[in-house]
């Protein structure tokens, strides 16, 4: 029986770079961040990945839903290293090049970020 993960917010597919059919090889889920049941100051968040050689979920804690959602997304990132260098896959997805998992924060100059960019 595998574990529920409860609401995703993101959903990716990766492919081979080197099928040019991009059939997806590894699929990749991530739950919310969440209240952990086990302490009333902690958060978690669960992901799944599905891969030929596996179907595995994780759950990683933190203080808050962002430490938590950040952690597992660092962890998704090393489990997604671990299976391409062991697969030989060229892992890569849609918008990116091989060995690009897409899981980053994008950096923005320290100027004050436009909010209403696009409204008049």
């Amino acid at each position: 029986m595998k574990p529920k993960l409860g609401p995703l917010i993101a959903r990716r597919r990766y492919f081979s770079a080197h099928d040019v059919s991009r059939a997806a090889v590894v699929e990749v889920e991530i739950a919310a961040p969440a209240k952990s049941p086990h302490s009333e100051d902690e958060f978690m968040c669960s992901f799944r990945v599905k891969s030929p050689i596996s179907d595995r979920t994780e759950t990683v804690y933190g203080v808050d839903a962002l430490q938590a959602l950040l952690l597992a997304l660092g962890y998704l990132e090393a489990i997604l290293q671990r299976l391409d260098s062991s697969s030989g896959l060229s892992l890569c997805w849609v918008g990116g090049e091989a060995l690009d998992f897409g899981i980053r924060i994008p950096k923005f100059s320290d100027e004050e970020p436009a909010l209403s960019a696009g409204k008049e």
